[in-house]
């Protein structure tokens, strides 16, 4: 009777495994494929890679219990195991494609999908790219896994978490030639187009494009995945990748393979000034972000006479901005902001930034004066007046602050003098007291500060980020930025990193 059971079981299971290759089968009839899965015309509609039932079609690495079916779902649960697809469409042998799936990560989990790759017993997938899915993996130890959802791992990669967990997203990645496009839910994540001779570290030859196939990945034993809805789009061979065109990049000092670069060293390459004015929107900060590679820190201006002047407006700007792939902060102008926002506000922002350019003038009783109006002020003693300015910018530094901005700016009547002011003591003295207070100092996109500052900065053990400090919404080129990296030789140990307890500083 066992035996007659086990023979019974088994015919099922064939018929169904007949019947679910006819049906799909049929489908590629439809779209225009023939018989040996290779494309001959672009499908209208997607065809399906999971049929909700079983893992039909999916071949599972090592850890093969690490996978299961569940409630119409691809589950990902166990030690490390990375599932490829291995069905009849298109012989698994994609090079142009439109695909798309839902996900649902559980609290802490880390997984990727990857592309253009090929079967492997062991370890993570040597040929082709990850797209990374991350939403909550504690950021632990001196090597944090840093990469979010949504970006190309170690190539261009994502560094804000946005999405909560227990919620299905949706996942899109288009790849033409040698672009590729992520968008994450609405919001395009990364436009990518790999060089001719694209950077890569020795382990990573294999990220480049060809073809192959897709794959899913099981990362730990804490990591637990969803997976469903897993269709794709082949499209032609003869595809043009830029029919949908692609912003020029080169005014923002993107160069062929910089990002590329920047990952190699696991630099964290974020601009945190980027102020929402002028025409500038988080639309068209996410936009940049996905074409340049540099992820995107907006913010508005805080304090009297300001854009937010007081709670309400705050919250009204916090809630604008919710839920978008960017850091989000403010630059604050009054010395005693900190007492005047609501905690709870304050703990909503990613980071504060300051600069030192707002001063009380003529002396420390008189009210605060932009320093960039020069009519509103004079320097008869430019030594005495650097005193009070040295006591200006640690008062800054004294604040629960995440990053100073134009760290050495001085105003324009006293520039020339910059070498006489800004001593090596005045320097050391400011960038200790920011590493003491675990300040981030930013490399501006403009002049300051200049290389011998970032040098001994980086010396005494200080963090770095990059600023463009925009006007409006016309691009800025970040080439200086790049270039002292490259001077200093800076790493990715060298910028700041913002973990969820940075939000606040102090």
């Amino acid at each position: 009777m066992k035996r007659h059971n086990e023979r019974a079981a088994n015919h099922e299971a064939l018929r169904h495994s007949r019947r679910g290759f006819l049906a799909i089968t049929a489908q590629l009839a439809a779209f225009g494929f023939v018989g040996c899965g290779r494309v001959t015309a672009c499908a209208e509609d997607s065809v399906s890679l999971f049929d909700g039932r079983s893992m039909e079609g999916w071949r599972a690495s090592e850890n093969k219990d690490s996978w299961r079916v569940e409630g119409g779902c691809l589950v990902a649960d166990g030690p490390r195991s990375h599932l490829f697809y291995e069905g009849p469409v298109c012989d698994h042998n994609f090079r142009n494609f439109d695909l798309t799936l839902e996900v649902l990560t559980k609290p802490g989990a880390n997984s990727g999908v990857f592309i253009h790759t090929q079967y492997q017993e062991t370890g993570s997938p040597s040929a082709g790219y990850e797209v990374q899915i991350n939403n909550s993996y504690p950021m632990v130890g001196d090597n944090p896994e840093f990469r979010r959802t949504g970006g190309l791992f170690a190539v261009q990669d994502v560094f804000k978490a946005f999405l909560p967990d227990d919620q299905w997203f949706q996942m899109r990645i288009l790849v033409i030639g040698k672009r590729i496009r992520v968008w994450v839910n609405e919001f395009l994540m990364v436009d990518y187009v790999e060089p001719e001779s694209p950077p890569r570290m020795k382990n990573r030859v294999g990220r480049r494009l060809s073809r192959g196939t897709i794959a899913l990945q099981a990362h730990d034993p804490n990591s637990r995945i969803h997976f469903r809805n897993i269709r794709i789009r082949p499209l032609p061979d003869q595809a043009d990748p830029f029919a949908d065109p692609r912003p020029d990049v080169s005014p923002y000092g993107i160069t062929e393979g910089l990002i590329d670069r920047l990952s190699m060293s696991a630099i964290p390459a974020t601009d945190f000034h980027i102020h929402l004015r002028g025409g500038m929107t988080v639309e068209k900060a996410i936009e940049r972000q996905a074409v340049t590679g540099i992820n995107a820190g907006v913010l508005e201006n805080h304090g009297r006479g300001w854009p937010l002047d007081n709670n309400e407006k705050l919250a009204a700007f916090l809630e604008s901005v919710a839920g978008r792939p960017v850091f989000v902060g403010i630059q604050v102008n009054d010395r005693d902001w900190a007492e005047v926002i609501d905690p709870k506000l304050l703990d909503q922002l990613d980071y504060v930034l300051a600069d030192t350019m707002i001063m009380p003038m003529p002396d420390d009783n008189s009210p605060p004066v932009k320093l960039w109006q020069t009519d509103q002020y004079t320097i008869d003693d430019p030594e005495a007046w650097m005193e009070r300015y040295m006591k200006h910018n640690l008062r800054v530094l004294s604040e629960p602050i995440t990053i100073l901005a134009n760290p050495t700016w001085l105003p324009k009547p006293i520039e020339h003098l910059y070498d006489k002011l800004w001593t090596e003591e005045r320097m050391r003295l400011l960038i200790e007291t920011a590493v003491k207070r675990g300040i981030a100092l930013e490399i501006n996109a403009g002049k300051y500060p200049p290389e011998k500052f970032i040098r001994l900065a980086r010396e005494l053990g200080a963090k770095f980020t990059l600023g463009t400090n925009n006007f409006d919404d016309r691009p800025i080129s970040l080439a200086r930025c790049f270039d002292m990296i490259d001077r200093v030789q800076l790493q990715g140990r060298n910028f700041l990193l913002l973990r969820p307890k940075d939000k606040q500083v102090g």
